[in-house]
């Protein structure tokens, strides 16, 4: 799996990776939730390295080094337990965004997702503005707005085709 100038691998395949990728969702997200630690998030990350069922961890390398993540879970909000399949944690390290790494890392996990025989993926994001845009430019809709964990989130959904 790869895109412009990077590798999209499993984090199965590099586990050795997961403190790194621990701390950039630690302190992009800890916010949403007061309680979790660093170590809940190293925890949840080991138990997503897998390749064939979820929840699986991609990450993507350029030489060699890690530059961005996402995953694929049954579910993310404990609060939408109705939804399931959901495409969360994508993050590309802040110095090389706008270079389509989260955009070929959001279509891989598509890809993977149909692979496996999933038809339709929810994410939410905190960010209406940007993080819409983002998805709606890569086929993404919004399906909802609501709050989570006290913060306003949009809620989107994609039907995926299998290739």
């Amino acid at each position: 799996m790869h895109g412009i100038n990077m590798d999209i691998r499993y984090l199965a395949d590099h586990p050795d990776m997961v403190p790194v990728l621990a701390a950039w969702i630690f302190n992009e997200w800890s916010y949403l939730y007061p309680a979790m630690t660093l170590e809940d998030v190293v925890r949840f990350l080991r138990e997503r390295v897998n390749r064939e069922r979820l929840p699986l961890t991609l990450v993507a390398f350029e030489a060699g080094q890690p530059v961005g993540t996402v995953s694929l879970t049954t579910y993310d909000m404990e609060t939408r337990s109705d939804l399931s399949h959901w495409l969360t944690s994508l993050y590309v390290a802040e110095p090389l965004r706008r270079r389509r790494i989260g955009s070929g890392l959001v279509e891989t996990a598509e890809l993977k997702a149909a692979e496996m025989g999933i038809d339709r993926l929810f994410l939410f994001t905190t960010d209406a503005a940007l993080g819409g845009l983002f998805y709606a430019k890569l086929g993404w809709t919004v399906k909802e707005q609501t709050t989570y964990h006290s913060h306003p989130v949009m809620i989107m959904e994609k039907e995926l085709s299998r290739r």
